[in-house]
């Protein structure tokens, strides 16, 4: 992403009219420099240091642009989704349930240790905490040269299953080095992350991810896993997904869905997700914080400069400066992101129906940061 390594721009100042002109002003300025290629964006905002509610949209749910977009509609979250399980994961870690430095074959399936072990991963040298911070050396068998996405787009309704993502993983790729070695963004870890939240919620992902993270305390409203639970009532249509010009809500919500990917959600409600994170609305321990933000460290060999996918990516939020302050995020293939500032307990989700703008991002952070307490 340009999001952390683009150079500073101009201050934003906000005018009279206050907070609210000010952002529909970005968004709207964001969507004239997209060259048509965004055609909607909803965010949702709280900042305690500003005293700031804010949440509002902007162009349209489709590309087609026959319906504006709505604050209350859902979406694919994709890779949002792995923030959800590492939560999960840590929360039974807090629980005494399990440790997350135990191997990962304590609680997966046999079939999936012997197709793991066929393929020469030592099981017994992957721990949990491998999975949750993409440093397994386990093949992706969604990114990294893997031809995925070619084979979602010929059969689009094909109905996946773990076992057919693991499958897919060790044919076409190899162990990528050592347990703890180096970064090396994974699903495959984190559908296996999966696999451990139903090992105590008697193979429901669903129930698990809603328990442990208490949707209904927070009132997330509008969040499930798509096809492995009801979704709630009275929903509005979802945002369209898009891969390149392809409408991806056409695919089988199984190409995404064992805890890589599958959550969908609102804006409204990844903000209040974020928030939960950073204020004990999930964890009961500062500890458990302190553990989802240790950074790992990787073999002395491992030059993170070269590799152009490195992510200082923690366990399930990947840490980034902007302005020269700490932000935590996470970021989804269909264009959505959630981010956190400490400083400020500022927590920002956003989402885009197509296209992108890590500027805008930039941007709602600096006024954020510049405006006065309202």
């Amino acid at each position: 992403m340009l999001l952390y390594s683009c150079k500073e721009y101009a201050p934003v100042k906000i005018g009279e009219a206050g907070i609210e002109f000010t952002l529909k002003a970005l968004m709207q300025e964001a969507m004239d420099n997209s060259h048509n290629n965004m055609d909607g964006v909803a965010i949702s905002i709280s900042s305690t240091a500003k005293n700031i509610e804010w949440a509002g949209t902007l162009g349209y749910d489709s590309k087609e642009k026959n319906r504006e977009l709505d604050i209350e509609q859902p979406f694919r979250i994709a890779s949002l989704t792995k923030t959800f399980v590492a939560a999960s994961i840590l929360r039974l870690h807090e629980m005494d349930s399990l440790s997350i430095e135990e191997p990962l074959s304590k609680y997966i399936s046999l079939k999936h240790q012997a197709i793991l072990s066929a393929d020469g991963y030592d099981l017994s040298k992957i721990k949990i905490f491998h999975c949750l911070n993409h440093t397994s050396g386990l093949y992706d068998y969604a990114m990294g040269g893997s031809p995925y996405k070619e084979v979602v787009r010929q059969d689009t309704k094909k109905k996946w299953t773990r076992t057919d993502q693991l499958k897919f993983a060790t044919k076409h790729g190899e162990p990528l080095g050592y347990p703890g070695e180096k970064y090396a963004y994974c699903d495959t870890g984190y559908i296996l992350l999966g696999e451990i939240v139903e090992h105590f919620f008697d193979g429901d992902l669903a129930k698990g991810l809603r328990t442990l993270i208490n949707y209904e305390k927070l009132s997330m409203n509008r969040t499930w896993l798509e096809s492995l639970e009801d979704p709630p009532p009275n929903l509005k249509p979802q945002v369209g997904r898009y891969l390149g010009k392809i409408d991806a809500l056409q695919f089988d919500p199984s190409t995404d869905l064992y805890g890589g990917g599958g959550i969908v959600s609102t804006v409204d409600d990844l903000r209040k997700f974020m928030k939960a994170i950073f204020n004990h609305g999930i964890y009961e321990k500062t500890s458990t914080l302190d553990m989802m933000l240790q950074k790992h460290q990787y073999d002395p060999t491992y030059d993170i400069y070269k590799d152009r996918r490195y992510k200082d990516y923690r366990q399930g939020l990947w840490k980034i400066t902007i302005m020269g302050k700490d932000v935590y995020m996470h970021s989804g293939l269909w264009g959505t992101h959630m981010l956190y500032q400490p400083e400020s307990d500022t927590a920002v989700a956003i989402n885009f129906t197509k296209g992108g703008s890590d500027r805008l991002i930039k941007k709602i952070f600096m006024t954020i940061n510049d405006s006065e307490k309202q």
